[in-house]
């Protein structure tokens, strides 16, 4: 039995206790839990990465997303460093699909093995503890369906599953900042978006990967240029959404980097070379334990929203 085939086979051996801390998590009070922990190690973080998303499944913007924060972190991102892989049971945009959530976690699992590998083989910036630790990647729950306060659920849960005062940074892309800036979200404040003040007060940050720019691709072009994404946050620093509730000085506290093209890939394009049987398609989009565990499952076979 090769390496890949003893992974799913370690994986499928797991999905009854995964099941079982799923349905132990919905049950529960709790609005936040850590089910699974890639590279454990015990250094207690001081800046906590959070890669947010429905992982349905995994690809290679979330792989680029992740990397390129912890080997390229920001001077101000304090080390130790640990990721945290964060799936949402409530989504504020979409439909979820139950049936599907202990696969969400199986393939987190694997993208978090490869996330690790690849770090490993990376070259990080002196400041960056990959190479010489490895960094422990979370994989974590939580019923919060805004991020916000899915931040607060993490900092709010007993035991405290990290040290008070880390710092959590949220890796996104430019269409996830738009929606964590957009008032309809936050209507039960008033003025709206007066709801993001206990994240930025807490000293957390957003990561922002800029969306390349690609005319060929309809949705690249809704957001623009670059050039335009870097005004909207000028825009956001000089007072447009003041009267929302968005205080200038947040705008300190979002950070935009530079995104390859690896960042634009959607995961319903993946769904969709995957129910096609286009394996060459899928292998280029995903790491390769999510294309393994995708195609021995056989997710995605019916319906590209992923409710098989």
């Amino acid at each position: 039995m090769n390496a890949m085939a003893l992974r799913l086979a370690s994986l499928k051996a797991l999905l009854p206790e995964l099941e079982s801390a799923l349905q132990s998590f919905a049950s529960s009070p709790s609005k936040f839990r850590i089910v699974r922990t890639v590279n454990p190690t015990s250094n207690p973080p001081q800046t906590l990465y959070i890669l947010d998303s429905s992982f349905n499944p995994p690809s290679i913007a979330h792989l680029a997303l992740a990397t390129s924060a912890l080997t390229h972190p920001s001077p101000s991102d304090t080390a130790p460093h640990r990721l945290l892989l964060l799936f949402s049971t409530h989504n504020a945009d979409k439909t979820p699909s139950p049936a599907q959530f202990v696969h969400r976690i199986a393939l987190m699992t694997l993208f978090a093995e490869d996330l690790s590998q690849t770090l490993l083989g990376s070259k990080p910036t002196s400041t960056s503890h990959t190479r010489d630790t490895g960094v422990s990647i979370d994989i974590g729950l939580t019923k919060e369906p805004y991020y916000s306060d899915k931040s607060v659920a993490i900092a709010n849960t007993m035991p405290p599953p990290y040290p008070e005062g880390v710092t959590h940074v949220h890796l996104v892309g430019y269409d996830t900042l738009i929606r964590f800036c957009n008032p309809k979200y936050y209507s039960s404040h008033e003025p709206p978006l007066s709801a993001l003040a206990p994240f930025f007060e807490a000293g957390h940050k957003l990561r922002v990967t800029q969306r390349p720019y690609d005319a060929n691709d309809d949705s690249s072009k809704a957001f623009g240029s670059v050039e335009e994404q870097e005004a909207y946050v000028k825009r956001l620093g000089d007072g447009e959404w003041e009267g929302e509730g968005f205080e200038r000085k947040w705008a300190e506290r979002i950070e935009m980097v530079e995104g390859d093209e690896g960042v634009g890939v959607s995961s319903t394009r993946v769904r969709s070379a995957a129910r096609d049987k286009e394996w060459d398609i899928v292998g280029e989009l995903c790491t390769e334990g999510v294309v393994a565990w995708v195609r021995e499952m056989g997710l995605y076979a019916e319906d590209t929203s992923g409710k098989n």
